[in-house]
């Protein structure tokens, strides 16, 4: 009948519709799905790009900032010390640019930790504004703060929270024409919309600015990444988009939230944040405890009010610390020349100083000369400072040598790289030079006074053979140094071979020598068949290839190759050495 055509029509229709309808909706999600993705994409290139140049940026910084605080301390004319200060000012302002590059990257990765501390903020609010009064002052810009407590404890990560503040603060003032207001709110709530949340008590704190305000459809975007609102009475648009999306970043990551809005009484915008004024949801392990002082201290570091007074004392601790040279020798490698001349300059008072240009040509100069100590920097041609420092750790003629890792890579995953391999100190770039001039003293004193003790007791050979050692551990380093010698000609003598002897698996035999030896099974066999072939060369009438054969190396430029990175000389180079001490 005409009816169930109709139906039949109509239903084909409604199933055409809906498969065109969901094809449709699937076409869309999926093109949603890519622009998100290809965004993401976008704005990490972006942010990789940020990081590869502030890499590049902090060496050219430290030969700016380290200089220019000896300059400030060392001048007295008020003129040139306005224009040193200016210039110091705004050093830091991109060093504090090229660090929250890095914190934007540890937030990504989950790698941001945030400790809280009980803090007075209405005297952390007024500390940090002090860092603006030059600025307020020469704009003429009304700078105010009110609260109505006199004392409010609050918790918070100090290391954190300023970054918020001043970001929001500098933000206050791009916006702000000369002669308006910035007003500082401070003052405590309670949201009972939601009831047993961190949010339940809060406080919060209101900046408010007389600038031009924000259009209402870019209100959020300006809390994403690398968004920057275009205007061209406040220059706004000069910046890299990221101080805000840092900021609701590390609110979000201490509990809080933060927002903007504009005024409703008059022209320009507020910022609102707004955190936990309790410390009841707080884990055990992420409250820390601090003293008064040290609470000061960091406070008046982070504020880094620059004035001529800030670098008195380093004046005076620079004059009264000049000495003649020293017996210490200290070895600077870095590839930037004038990173090296620089610290030559700074260091030749006190310490004799060699400089070589990468990994490789320090390798070999550690390895003849013995140096007292290595300054070097991570990113270098050829061989880079994390394979030096591996390379000088794994080799017992030289392991005892302190190195100081200077670099412009300031992830908390480079510094334990850096500590892995055994640096004993490392600091980013730019580095300040007073601070690396005690560190530098401070291990070179514990290298001697461990010296001093040593010799004082008895010496290494004595040392060795009183070793104590557990029962087992005796043993075992016993039976490994006998099959080692045993074996010593044998070339398939290595880490498997070893552990098959003794009767352990390799991990585990390679963690018991790193124990009681701190080298793996690989460059213990090799330290012994090279102390062997020393022993041979010094004492014995044979020839460079008959030695390596009843080492156990069948090729001869190897065994020459590995001789000269363990001992900084070939093999004919020792015998001729040895030679010539005879004849004298």
């Amino acid at each position: 009948t005409w009816w169930v055509k109709v139906t039949y029509i109509l239903l084909f229709a409604c199933l055409i519709g809906g498969i065109a309808k969901y094809i449709t909706e699937k076409n869309r999600h999926k093109n949603e799905l890519m622009r998100r993705e290809h965004a993401e994409q976008i704005n990490e290139a972006k942010l990789q790009f940020f990081i590869n140049i502030s890499h590049e940026i902090r060496t050219p910084m430290t030969l700016i900032i380290s200089p220019l605080e000896k300059l400030i301390a060392e001048n007295k004319d008020e003129e040139k010390q306005k224009v040193y200060l200016l210039i110091y000012r705004n050093a830091q302002r991109i060093l504090r640019l090229i660090n929250q590059l890095m914190d934007i990257r540890k937030i990504d990765k989950g790698l941001m930790a945030v400790k809280f501390s009980e803090t007075d903020m209405v005297e952390f609010i007024d500390d940090l504004m002090q860092t603006f009064t030059y600025q307020a002052n020469k704009r003429n810009i009304k700078f105010t703060f009110t609260h109505t407590e006199k004392q409010l404890k609050t918790w918070i990560d100090l290391n954190n929270f300023d970054k918020v503040l001043v970001n929001i603060f500098s933000n206050a003032f791009k916006f702000t024409p000369d002669n308006g207001e910035i007003t500082i709110t401070l003052c405590t709530g309670k949201d009972n919309n939601k009831p047993n949340t961190p949010l339940s008590d809060f406080f919060e704190i209101i900046i408010a600015d007389t600038g031009t305000g924000i259009e209402e459809d870019k209100i959020e975007k300006i809390f994403e990444r690398f968004y920057q609102i275009n205007n061209i009475e406040s220059q706004s648009g000069i910046g890299t988009g990221i101080g805000l999306h840092l900021a609701r970043s590390l609110v979000e990551l201490q509990h809080g939230v933060i927002y903007a809005r504009n005024r409703t009484d008059r022209q320009g915008s507020e910022f609102i944040i707004r955190l936990p004024l309790k410390s009841a949801h707080l884990k055990n392990t992420e409250k820390e405890i601090k003293n008064k002082a040290l609470i000061q201290l960091q406070q008046q570091i982070r504020n880094k009010s620059v004035s001529i007074d800030t670098f008195i004392p380093l004046l005076k601790e620079q004059k009264s610390k000049i000495k003649s040279k020293t017996k210490y020798r200290v070895l600077i490698v870095d590839d930037e020349k004038e990173i090296r001349k620089y610290l030559l300059t700074e260091l030749s008072d006190t310490y004799r100083i060699f400089e070589s240009a990468n990994g490789k040509e320090a390798l070999d100069f550690i390895l003849k000369e013995k140096p007292n100590l290595v300054i070097s920097d991570v990113m270098m041609p050829e061989m880079d400072g994390i394979t030096l420092t591996k390379k000088m750790k794994a080799n017992i003629n030289i392991n005892f040598i302190p190195i100081i890792l200077l670099t412009a890579k300031s992830s908390e995953e480079d510094k334990a790289e850096g500590f892995d391999i055994g640096a004993d100190a490392y600091m980013e770039k730019p580095f300040n030079m007073e601070l690396l001039k005690k560190l530098i003293a401070n291990i070179l004193e514990n290298r001697e006074r461990l010296e001093h003790q040593t010799i004082q007791s008895e010496t290494n050979n004595t040392l060795i053979k009183t070793l104590i050692l557990r029962p087992f551990d005796q043993k075992l380093y016993e039976n490994i140094i006998n099959i080692i010698n045993e074996n010593i000609s044998d070339p398939n003598l290595n880490a498997e071979f070893l552990a098959e002897r003794v009767g352990m698996s390799r991990v585990h035999i390679h963690r018991k020598l790193k124990e009681l030896t701190n080298q793996s099974a690989r460059d213990f066999i090799r330290s012994i068949r090279l102390k062997q072939a020393e022993n041979l060369l010094s004492n014995q009438e044979l020839t460079i290839s008959e030695i390596a054969y009843a080492i156990g190396y069948n090729n001869l430029s190897h065994f020459s190759n590995t001789f000269r990175e363990f001992y900084g000389m070939s093999p004919s180079e020792y015998m001729w050495k040895k030679e010539k001490k005879k004849e004298e």
